[in-house]
């Protein structure tokens, strides 16, 4: 009897510990420019470019990092296994895998734009198919001669999201300002303001200074 009990003890210790045992192995660990999953050993960089968003993620965190009392969760994105890419939904942050690669709007060669009040595709109200509007879209964000500001006049603020056929989970999302004076998108990677000229009249963003679109 002696023997059962300390067996069935020894289970039950088991049974109790194994989800620590989980818990630990699945955390993050900071390490060089990024961050190793413990229990796996991959390695994942921050993809530097902040303009690249997954259109989808798992509903369940599939790790965390912990620093302090600051705990940030990341899920895996839809399409590709928790090995390959993460995203972390709170900081915006998306993660690959070492030797993972996700171009420069050029290379994502986009063939559709959204435009939305918000920064979900739910919210969005115009859908540019067009390949040839797209293109010239892309062309003007691109072109290094292309008047850009540091600072505008405050305006409605919209967020469009590029898709590509290439790169069918991700969309490149780039905050829009409709000003009176014009309409402005934001490129994050260098502050600038870069004027999209008459790209974007059709649509009759500018709702005002402190009006919502």
């Amino acid at each position: 009897m002696k023997n059962l009990k300390k067996v069935i003890c020894l289970a039950l210790a088991v049974i109790f510990l194994c989800p620590i045992l989980t818990s630990c192995g699945n955390k993050m660990v900071m390490t060089g420019a990024g961050l190793t999953h413990k229990k796996t050993g991959v390695e994942y960089l921050y993809v530097l470019d902040p303009c690249y968003q997954p259109k989808e993620y798992e509903t369940e965190p599939y790790t965390k990092w912990k620093y302090n009392d600051f705990t940030v969760e990341y899920y895996a994105v839809k399409g590709f296994e928790p090995t390959e890419w993460l995203y972390c939904p709170t900081l915006g942050e998306l993660l690959c895998a070492t030797g993972a690669e996700l171009p420069s709007l050029e290379g994502f060669a986009p063939n559709g734009v959204f435009i939305c009040v918000e920064a979900n595709v739910p919210y969005s109200i115009y859908e540019i198919k067009d390949q040839a509007i797209v293109d010239q879209i892309l062309q003007r964000l691109t072109d290094p001669e292309a008047p850009s500001y540091s600072t505008i006049m405050p305006g409605s603020n919209y967020t469009i999201k590029f898709v590509s056929e290439k790169y069918p989970e991700f969309y490149y999302s780039i905050v829009l300002v409709a000003a009176e004076d014009g309409v402005f998108v934001h490129d994050r990677m260098n502050g600038k303001y870069v004027d999209m000229g008459m790209l974007f009249d059709e649509f009759e963003l500018y709702h005002g200074e402190d009006e919502e679109p």
